[in-house]
């Protein structure tokens, strides 16, 4: 069974080995450094399963370390501050920084190894529910492949043979009719289709553990790129209202925002009428990212969005429409994933207004402190 790996940071080096010594003694893989910038090198080459790490350093100190890291878009590793420093501003900036956890020195190694497990198992729980979710999603595929692909396939074939043997009764008005029908069924079926399709093609790099360090990706360029096919793909480049200005990089593989962001998008425009503007616009301010999508849809679904419950069986789908109700069981659980927020606003007087938060607690790089030890 592989071990869990911690990085252990700090410019003490007897304490550094004596804590060592005693998390190998419990069976934990340790990899250490003596300050915020050997730590960062450290962090890159072993991907460690949690960070415990000092303030005061020479070369780069903790607070330093942390921004960096949650810069570069690191953000779900388990991290705690180990220090000397017990002033209660001191505390709340450390976690201000992102920080989970925060051990006074000295630290007795019950207390250590309780700050460790409990953080490691937090991880673990919001790890097993995003699997359960990720788990219900393909049964919800499944679902719609056994019933929706097939009730949709009948309704056209149906269709057909209601043509085939009276179109010579049918006048114009009536022949329009079917084949409006006809011409609906073929488009929501092409709809679940390429939403099945997507999730197969974009499953497999949908990693829960976000921080991926083989993979860095642009939020601005993938969002700028997606709603552009988007609004061409609904004949609607005119509608399209962008003002994504702010970015960040998350360490995620690309096709994980781009699953993320089509839905999001192409639920925007297909409730909404061709003429009106479908907004989409980025911001950075207290520690979030957030990305706003609004549309003017005349038919205004929000008290269902609100309450909807992804995949759960009572809920209410709304517009009754299976693939959008599979498909914000998708963002629900992309958005958990990346320790985000997503949220659902009324438009007045029409349409929905869709935020997404992640946290992002610095969008510059650190400065460089030279501390005492």
């Amino acid at each position: 069974m592989k071990k869990t790996k911690l990085l252990l940071i700090d410019d003490e080096k007897p304490l550094l080995q004596n804590l060592k010594q005693i998390l190998e003694f419990e069976d934990f893989e340790v990899v250490t450094a003596g300050n915020g910038i050997e730590g960062l090198t450290q962090y890159e080459k072993e991907s460690p399963d949690l960070v415990i790490c000092d303030i005061m350093m020479p070369e780069m100190d903790g607070y330093g370390f942390i921004r960096n890291l949650r810069t570069k878009g690191y953000t779900s590793t388990p991290f705690i501050f180990l220090t000397a420093k017990s002033d209660y501003d001191d505390l709340r900036e450390g976690m201000n920084f992102g920080a989970d956890d925060y051990l006074v020195k000295p630290v007795k190694s019950s207390q250590l190894l309780e700050a460790i497990n409990t953080r490691l198992q937090r991880k673990r729980e919001i790890n097993k529910k995003l699997e359960i979710q990720l788990s219900q999603i393909e049964n919800g595929f499944r679902l719609i492949t056994d019933k929706e692909f097939f009730a949709t396939v009948y309704d056209i074939i149906g269709y057909l043979h209601l043509l085939k043997s009276k179109h010579h009764l049918l006048d114009e008005e009536s022949l329009q009719e079917y084949f409006g029908y006809m011409e609906k069924s073929s488009n929501r079926l092409l709809s679940l289709l390429r939403k099945v399709k997507n999730w197969h093609e974009q499953e497999k790099n949908l990693v829960l553990d976000n921080d991926d360090k083989s993979n860095s990706t642009s939020v601005k360029e993938v969002l700028e790129r997606i709603s552009n096919s988007t609004a061409k793909n609904y004949n609607r480049e005119k509608d399209l209202v962008s003002n994504i200005d702010a970015d960040i990089n998350l360490h995620v593989n690309a096709g994980f925002i781009e699953t993320l962001f089509t839905e999001l998008l192409d639920n925007a425009f297909k409730f909404s009428q061709k003429g009106n503007p479908v907004s989409i616009g980025t911001s950075i301010k207290d520690a979030t990212y957030s990305i706003v999508i609004a549309d003017c849809g005349k038919s205004n679904n929000y008290d269902s969005l609100i309450n909807f419950k992804p995949l759960n069986k009572n809920a209410k789908i709304p517009q009754n429409d299976p693939g959008l109700g599979l498909g914000l069981a998708i963002v629900d659980l992309l958005v958990k994933s990346i320790n985000g927020e997503l949220k659902f606003e009324k438009n007045s007087p029409y349409g929905i207004i869709v935020t997404v938060n992640i946290p992002v607690p610095f969008d510059d790089e650190p400065p460089m402190k030279n501390n005492a030890a």
